[in-house]
């Protein structure tokens, strides 16, 4: 492959040439970005488009009081707080998930101290803010703490065992949590969201209020966003109103709380709730972004306390793994305890993932045994689309429980006399609710989980669904009235039957049938039954007897039989066990998991004395899927079904700690790894100068897995400790599908060094680099000025083949000033300069790979005047993809030719015509994709930005208009750009008199020229122009004294007559 010598270990890895190439899928599967995370399988032109003006980066704080920025969803940087410039951070991406962990809190994760959601940096990106803080909840080993004096306690939880906090962002609170024995495990204070005139009579209600049944006397508590007691529908209907959340009242400003109690209440007499004369408890449990859990345990307790029978949780969050969590845990403690039945939605998000084994969609806390988990039906009886499907995760259970109306759903709409209509989980679990409220109102001593067992016993079957979409059935009012015959339990799940199958034992557990009638009734027992995929099958499940009686006020048991050795599937079976007798039918779902295929991965984790290493831990993650594992201490053993995994493992010991990595390994077989501190060596870089301080290091690999990228990586802000080894994981997957690369910097006295290496076929095992100066390039960058509150810094490094790149430690830098830096040469460079501040403005550019030879000294300028529209050499800024015509040039392009990935912008326009008529529009600075009708054309793109204010006072509102031809072919279009270059003082000043404007053509898609150009300057920011002379490819200007910015605009054409015209608003400035 062309590659240098190796100057370290056999088992160092190749290192990559200069051209970038390496073999299999990585080169054409990594997308160019500058952070740190995984990339799709994007065409380039889209990979462009993805790093467009638009995309600001989002910063999430960790408990510990670091920060980690996302763009795009990718990785992009780590700051680490106060005092914690020694912490390595391991990162990892798989599935689309970042995770970021400190190394200080892995041991405490991988021991299940500390939640997992609190460094999924992808989940908290995506989550409302709520108030001053991190949210926690904090479960107890006793009755006592905790002892963190830097907490802030929100709320005693005691049916949790939990005390709601908030934590400050400065980290404060992470080591004291760590060594407090009074905490059982601190959680992420879970965000949950709302699970969003005929439905009435769809479940039967109306002939329950003939009945006299309307649900009074039944106190019904609803657990949402507040409920509008001044709506008509709902005037008098409120008994109690408490509220939980941060916001002052117990106002509904976001309606779904109002929409769901006059679903369940309303005494309007055409849009009738089920229950028209329950008693509403209103516990306001969200505000306008999000549902806090803490606020929902205190909610629930709350409601309990009041004397609710029923609760409504029309609230859901979706988790990927499922485990313990305080809510359901909750939710089961008080439905035993209080006898109140907790009807929860199932959640919006459709059907399951669809991996066997790994469970549904249904959402927390609807997965809490004791809820009455309910899903939505379309009027037809259909099964919504985006109702939550089973089973549930873990155990194979059937959940939802049943299911209600819950599309177009017209009711009370808050802050108003009208309705609206809604759809969702949300508006279906009101219809349950009432339908509990007023088998509660006719038997007043049955508990919540007896009603429960009723309404499931009755429902009403779609037979075109299954049990893992449609639970028992649909409720049915009248039939639930009617039943004299329960089962219970109202669900059996018969567990997880582990592979390999061929030897399975029949599992057997008990249902018992109870008649609440005077007379015996004798009942013939069914099981409808069906493979993971919905079919129907036989032989899975058997009810033994298969007849019975049961007698008066008497209860009569058969046994349930799961059979799972035939090849029915890999997956959760389901099926209902109907027990009917003359005018008598219950419907008992069922369930066994015939679980996928699954293999023992055990981890040791080895000292150097050769004994176990107890701090150590080791992370794996699924390349294909969200989840990931945690094994802490000196061994442990996980089951996992085979596929490629990432693994990342640390093995502390005194001296130092050693490191192993691998992005995919192929799990095929039970299989031992054997992580021993004295297999791995060291990773020692050494700059050719003395008494350096070591600056940000990282080590990164990315490996692929049928096109789906992985990464693993371990970054040090202070370098690479003393005493750190590294090591490569085996057994590997194939190596010609790894990639690693190794960014680190160091300060001189009078420069800075940055070194990078890339390197083919997995992590290495040691690796020990003592670049001599000769073998470096000199690289001195001038740096354009930010404004005062700003600040400026740069970031550099070595990326994958095709850009991916570690640039997770910021230098801050002089604006003006310069920086000199001394390069590996070995590998293609890229860049990106930022501007945080200030205030909330925020700007980035970047730069494309760059190649330098050692010897050589390069200079280059980054933000630095005049910004304008640019396009990146080597890309197609307007291209005709089919019939979409995407144009993609980033308005505030600086002098150096590095291109914006985001700028902060008070307002934006692009737009295009075709034939004059326009096609559409866009609020996007530069950043358009329309759809087009075939055939030749003539088209005009306009585009216009207006900079934030604070940002910068150069290039304040830039704009183009570009007309071009098109035949109709795919492919890209001709585009002319200018880019203007004065030679300006550091601080972006020009001087007064005669003053030349050197102008660049950048020429995409063909263009040639240009023919002619005409130039325009304006000293009063645009109010009047001037015309400018030109001299060759340049104008010539003559700048008064006593004007502070000159504006420049530029109209021309290419040989083709293709136009452009370009406009930048103070360009520069003008020296006094």
């Amino acid at each position: 492959m062309g590659a240098p010598a190796r100057t370290s270990h056999d088992d160092d890895g190749e290192l990559i040439d200069v051209t970038g190439r390496i073999r299999g899928t990585a080169a054409l599967a990594v997308a160019a970005l500058l952070a740190g995370g995984a990339a799709g399988p994007v065409a380039a032109a889209e990979t462009a488009a993805a790093r467009g003006e638009g995309t600001a980066p989002t910063e999430v704080v960790l408990l510990t009081g670091d920060r980690v920025a996302l763009v795009d969803g990718r990785l992009a940087g780590i700051t680490p707080g106060a005092g914690r410039e020694r912490i390595a951070f391991h990162s990892s991406t798989s599935g689309g998930r970042v995770r970021v962990v400190p190394g200080d809190a892995a041991a405490a994760l991988a021991s299940s101290k500390l939640d997992p959601r609190l460094f999924d940096v992808t989940a908290l990106a995506a989550r409302p803010r709520t108030g001053d803080g991190i949210p926690l909840l904090i479960t107890k080993n006793g009755s006592d703490g905790p002892r963190a004096t830097s907490l802030r306690a929100t709320r005693e939880l005691p049916d949790a065992h939990a005390v709601a906090a908030r934590a400050p962002e400065s980290g404060a609170a992470f080591p004291e949590l760590l060594a407090d024995p009074t905490v059982r495990k601190v959680w992420l204070d879970a965000a949950l969201k709302p699970a969003l005139d005929r439905s009435t009579s769809q479940i039967g209600a109306p002939q329950a209020w003939q009945a006299g049944l309307t649900g009074a006397g039944v106190k019904v508590a609803v657990l949402d966003t507040g409920i509008d007691g001044d709506h008509p529908d709902l005037r008098g209907k409120e008994v109690a109103q408490a509220n939980f959340s941060e916001e002052p009242d117990n106002a509904d400003n976001v309606g779904h709380g109002t929409h769901v109690a006059a679903t369940i209440a309303s005494g309007d007499a055409r849009y009738r709730g089920v229950a028209p004369d329950a008693e509403l408890l209103d516990a306001k449990v969200c505000d306008v972004e999000t549902c806090l859990e803490s606020w929902i345990i205190a909610g629930m307790r709350w409601a309990v306390d009041q004397g609710a029978d029923v609760l409504n949780l029309s609230l859901a969050f979706f988790v990927d793994e499922q485990g313990e969590s305080p809510l359901e845990d909750t939710i089961d403690s008080l439905s035993a305890s209080s006898g109140a039945l907790f009807v929860v939605a199932a959640g919006n998000n459709g059907h399951a993932p669809g991996t066997p084994g790994v469970g549904g969609s249904v959402n927390t806390p609807g997965t809490a045994d004791a809820a009455l988990t309910v899903g939505a039906v379309e009027r037809d009886e259909s099964l919504a689309g985006f109702s939550s499907r089973g089973p549930r995760r873990g155990d194979g259970g059937v959940k939802p429980d049943l299911t209600a109306p819950g599309v177009d759903i017209v009711a009370a709409r808050a802050g108003s006399t009208g309705r609206v209509a809604k759809s969702g989980t949300s508006m279906a679990t009101p219809h349950a609710v009432g339908a509990a409220a007023l088998l509660k109102q006719r038997n007043p001593d049955w508990s919540g989980q007896r009603i429960k067992a009723a309404l499931m016993a009755s429902a009403r079957p779609n037979p075109a669904l299954h049990p893992l979409g449609q639970g028992a059935g649909r409720v049915d009012v009248p039939r639930a009235l009617a039943q004299t015959v329960t089962a219970e339990p109202a669900t059996l799940a018969l567990g997880v039957r582990r592979w390999p199958h061929e030897d399975d034992e029949p599992v057997t557990e008990e249902l018992v049938y109870r008649n609440d009638s005077a007379s015996p009734i004798s009942l013939d027992l069914t099981v409808e039954q069906h493979a993971p995929d919905g079919t129907p099958v036989t032989g899975v499940f058997t009810a033994s007897p298969a007849a019975l009686t049961v007698p008066a006020g008497g209860t009569a048991t058969t046994r349930i039989t799961a059979t799972t050795r035939a090849d029915t599937g890999i997956g959760v079976h389901s099926g209902t066990v109907v027990a009917s007798g003359g005018t008598t039918a219950v419907r008992t779902p069922v369930s066994v998991d015939r679980a996928e295929e699954r293999h023992d991965l055990t981890i040791r984790h080895l000292g150097p004395d050769g004994g176990p290493s107890a701090g150590s831990w080791t992370f794996v993650s699924r390349v294909d899927g969200y989840r990931e594992d945690r094994l802490g201490g000196g061994e442990g053993t996980i089951s996992l079904p085979p596929g490629a995994y990432a693994l990342s493992s640390l093995v502390r010991h005194e001296g130092g700690s050693a490191v192993f990595s691998t992005p995919l390994l192929e799990l095929d077989g039970d299989t031992t790894l054997v992580l021993d501190a004295r297999e791995a060596a060291p990773l020692v870089i050494t700059p050719p100068e003395a008494g350096t301080r070591p600056g940000p290091a990282s080590i990164t690999s990315e490996g692929f897995h049928e096109g789906r990228p992985s990464v693993t990586g371990t970054f040090y802000p202070a370098g690479f400790p003393e005493g750190l080894r590294i090591g490569r994981l085996e057994p590997d997957g194939p190596l010609d599908e790894q990639i690693t690369w190794i960014n680190a910097r160091f300060q001189g006295a009078s420069a800075g060094y940055r070194f990078g290496w890339l390197l083919a076929g997995g992590y290495p095992t040691g690796f020990t680099r003592a670049p001599a100066r000769s073998e470096l390039a000199t690289i001195r960058t001038a740096i354009g000025p930010v404004p005062a509150g700003a600040r400026a810094s740069l970031r550099g490094g070595v990326p994958a083949p095709d850009g991916h790149a570690d640039h997770l430690g910021a230098l801050d830098v002089p604006a003006p000033g310069s920086l000199v830096e001394l390069v590996t040469t070995g590998a293609p460079w890229t860049w990106a300069f930022t501007q945080d501040g200030p205030g909330d403005f925020y700007a980035a550019r970047s730069s494309g790979p760059e190649t330098y030879l050692a010897g050589r000294t390069y200079r280059r300028a980054v933000n630095t005047p005049v910004f304008a529209p640019s396009a990146r050499p080597g890309t197609s800024p307007l291209v005709l993809d089919g019939d979409r015509l995407r144009f993609e040039v980033a308005l505030f392009g600086d002098g150096g030719g590095h291109t914006g990935y985001y700028e902060a912008t008070e307002s934006a326009r692009t737009s295009l015509r075709r034939n004059g008529e326009l096609v559409g529009e866009s609020d996007e600075p530069g950043r358009v994709g329309f759809a087009v009708p075939p055939g030749a054309a003539d088209y005009r793109v306009d585009a216009e930005a207006v900079r934030a204010p604070e940002g910068s006072d150069f290039s304040t509102r830039t704009s183009g208009s570009w007309t071009f031809r098109s035949t109709g072919a795919r492919g890209e279009l001709p585009l002319t750009l200018v880019r203007p270059k004065p030679s300006l003082d550091p601080t972006g000043a020009a001087r007064p008199g005669l003053f030349r404007v050197p102008l660049e053509f950048q020429r995409h898609g063909g263009a040639s020229g240009p023919r002619a150009f005409t130039g325009e300057v304006s000293y009063d920011d645009g109010a009047t122009w001037s015309p400018a002379r030109t001299s060759g490819s340049a104008l010539l200007l003559e700048h008064p004294r006593g004007k502070r910015f000159a504006s420049l605009r530029v109209t021309g054409s290419d040989d083709a007559g293709n136009t452009f015209t370009q406009t930048v608003v103070r360009a520069y400035k003008i020296k006094g």
